[in-house]
């Protein structure tokens, strides 16, 4: 992330240097005002909550669970046997797939993302005016759990006590943000410009993951919330929402000469993202940089 700003923070003052050799060789004019419709397109990370990542570490109580995996009987053997294959459990220890056991659930945490969108603006007079804006973001959630080998420790470490396993979830998630802002010239090029108004949201899971012993499982519930075994139907997956709330974006805006603008800004959203038992306002928000053109 420390990287991510020092290369903002670079692009920001190579457009200041721009700005005074550019206004060393032109004469002083009126500073330009964006009238009628703009389009943008915009880009940048985000940054979301991480209360919803809880969503994917597999806990019982959780709509997909590890456990429901572990011990089923479409799964459970084969998982039993890799693992006995591997010498990673002795199976005098841990006689079959039933013995298995967490002792450690994950702690699962978003990674930053890409944001990616575009939009239109409608400026009135004296740079007050409308917004609306459509962005994507694909979420990873990462996290760690430990199965128990069955093993005693060593005296001094754990070493073949645990078997550290992975766990996975991506989501696809859609903002709409409606809303006005109201910008304030600071010189002949630079204007700061704030966005305000409301965020609806659709998030969809796309999947949830576990690793054991190299190999990958889905642990998605498409069994109507039963453990999966042979000869049983599996069913189409609904996990996903329409979440609200309300947003706020400063930003730093640069006009050039040709009717069009790059904006360096913050988004920062105050909304409820709709994932069972996750559905509570959180605060969140997105680095971005947008270009706009007013030029048709």
């Amino acid at each position: 992330m420390s990287k991510i700003v020092s290369y903002l923070a670079a692009f920001l003052i190579c457009l200041l240097f721009t700005n005074d050799i550019v206004a060393q060789k032109r004469a002083k004019v009126e500073p330009f005002d964006f009238v009628g419709l703009s389009v943008f397109i915009d880009a940048g990370c985000a940054m979301p909550n991480q209360l919803t990542a809880g969503f994917y570490n597999g806990t019982n109580g959780n709509q997909n669970t590890i456990e429901r995996i572990l011990h089923s009987q479409m799964y459970g053997q084969n998982i039993w046997n890799n693992l006995v294959n591997q010498g990673l459990i002795s199976p005098s220890a841990i006689t079959d797939y039933n013995g298995l056991q967490i002792v450690e659930h994950a702690n699962t945490e978003y990674t930053v993302a890409l944001q990616l969108g575009l939009g239109l603006r409608y400026d009135f007079v004296k740079r007050f005016g409308m917004i609306a804006r459509f962005d994507h973001i694909k979420l990873t959630a990462k996290g760690m759990f430990n199965l128990s080998a069955g093993a005693p420790s060593s005296i001094l470490s754990n070493k073949n006590q645990y078997i550290p396993c992975g766990i996975y979830g991506t989501e696809s998630r859609t903002y709409i943000d409606l809303g006005l802002f109201k910008s304030f010239f600071l010189n002949d090029s630079w204007r700061f410009v704030l966005d305000f108004g409301v965020n609806v949201n659709s998030t969809k899971v796309l999947s949830n993951d576990i690793e054991v012993g190299g190999v990958e499982y889905s642990i998605l519930d498409v069994w109507g919330g039963n453990s999966p075994s042979y000869g049983m139907q599996a069913y189409d997956y609904y996990q996903s929402g329409i979440g609200y709330g309300f947003f706020i974006t400063p930003c730093i805006e640069y006009v050039l000469p040709n009717a069009m603008g790059i904006d360096l800004g913050v988004s920062v959203y105050y909304t409820k993202i709709n994932i069972p038992g996750y559905d509570k306002f959180t605060p969140q928000c997105n680095v971005f940089i947008r270009f706009l053109t007013n030029k048709f």
